[in-house]
């Protein structure tokens, strides 16, 4: 009975510290990707990979910001497209009234970009984030740093607990 009692406490503290573990990634990918984002402001310079999404004579498909020109009719409705091959695509949704968030899927890069239509056929560019390799060579040792630090904060919690648990004449005896 002992036996099984000791088992089942230590992979339940495994299972505990894997949990935590994967918990610091994550919340280190959310550190990483929000973290570099860019908000925008009236005047500022806008990423040269800002895409928006606009039909034309090859169909609906993202085109850079940059090279977008006032012809060519914007998106105004949700709509989703991946490749079957799994390469790359888009979604756009619409988030407040003529605002719209675009996710990208590129072979080499993630990018969302949000921004707001104009009843004149104006794009106002609210914020962007990318995620690629070098966020993703960001998280890991972001995420160690959690854990580590989540650990550290944890043990010191259950030595203080244990601690107070302990009687004042209880120590010296």
């Amino acid at each position: 009975m002992r036996f099984l009692t000791h088992f089942i406490l230590t992979l339940s503290s495994w299972a505990a510290h894997c949990a935590f573990f994967v918990c610091c990634f994550i919340a280190a990918y959310y550190a990483v990707e929000f973290g570099l984002m860019e908000r925008y402001g009236q005047g500022d310079t806008v990423s040269p990979t800002f895409y928006v999404l606009i039909q034309d004579e090859h169909g609906i498909r993202p085109t850079r910001l940059e090279n977008w020109r006032n012809t060519q009719t914007l998106v105004r409705q949700e709509r989703r497209f991946f490749r079957e091959d799994g390469q790359g695509g888009y979604r756009l949704r619409l988030i407040a009234p003529d605002t719209y968030e675009l996710f990208t899927d590129l072979d080499t890069a993630m990018i969302t970009q949000t921004y707001r239509l104009t009843p004149d056929n104006r794009v106002i560019p609210l914020s962007w984030r990318g995620f690629n390799a070098i966020s993703f060579i960001l998280i890991l040792p972001v995420g160690l740093v959690f854990f580590t630090l989540g650990k550290w904060l944890a043990r010191r919690m259950v030595h203080r607990w244990k601690r107070r648990a302990v009687p004042k004449g209880a120590e010296a005896a």
